[in-house]
């Protein structure tokens, strides 16, 4: 019973933490293809889905090293055709503590890896990969237990042509994702004291 109370009252995280993180939210493609939109006469809603998992390690108090895997829709309006882009970001990132309180932490952070993008448009798919880079700026707050609450806005950087077989456009595939989730941190027992066990 004490080592679970111990856990309940576990900062999240601490160091030598393993974290793992879930979140999803909306996404404004920014800056805008209007060249694209223009072109093919299509219409585009600026709020789109997006999501990511990020599995990360809490290497000291300040640094914390993630890898991410994300899922990013986005989708053109087209008289001819609609165009559906699919993203799957792939990016190694580093956060680091800009303030720390007993229960939140303020962070900001960044990345780069790739992204691999499809663009499907009339029936037919169109690869176009290209590397992603990322800057962020998040908030954690412990829920108790090993849980957190994250609210992260983060910018990425990526453009493709995803659909070379219409238009020789370069597509903005990144953008600002604004994402709530939540957060897992599994505890180290050599990282914590040690809590006596009951009768």
């Amino acid at each position: 019973m004490l080592i679970l109370l111990a856990v309940l009252l576990a900062a999240v995280p601490e160091k030598g933490e393993g974290t793992i993180t879930a979140f999803g939210g909306l996404r404004t493609i920014f800056p805008a293809n209007n060249g694209y939109i223009g072109e093919q006469g299509a219409t585009h809603s600026q709020l789109q889905f997006g999501g990511l998992g990020s599995f990360g390690y809490q290497y000291d108090d300040e640094l914390h090293f993630k890898i991410e895997i994300g899922y990013l829709l986005d989708r053109y309006r087209i008289p001819g055709g609609d165009l559906s882009v699919k993203s799957i970001p792939i990016l190694l990132g580093l956060d680091t503590a800009l303030w720390r309180g007993q229960a939140f932490t303020l962070y900001g952070g960044g990345g780069i890896g790739y992204s691999l993008n499809t663009g499907t448009r009339g029936g037919i798919s169109n690869e176009a990969n290209s590397t992603a880079g990322y800057v962020a700026l998040g908030f954690r707050l412990r829920l108790g237990g090993p849980l957190a609450l994250v609210i992260e806005d983060r910018w990425t950087l990526a453009s493709a042509q995803v659909d070379a077989a219409n238009s020789k456009e370069t597509l903005n595939v990144g953008g600002n994702l604004v994402a709530v989730g939540l957060m897992v941190h599994f505890l180290q027992a050599d990282e914590h004291p040690q809590v006596p066990h009951g009768d």
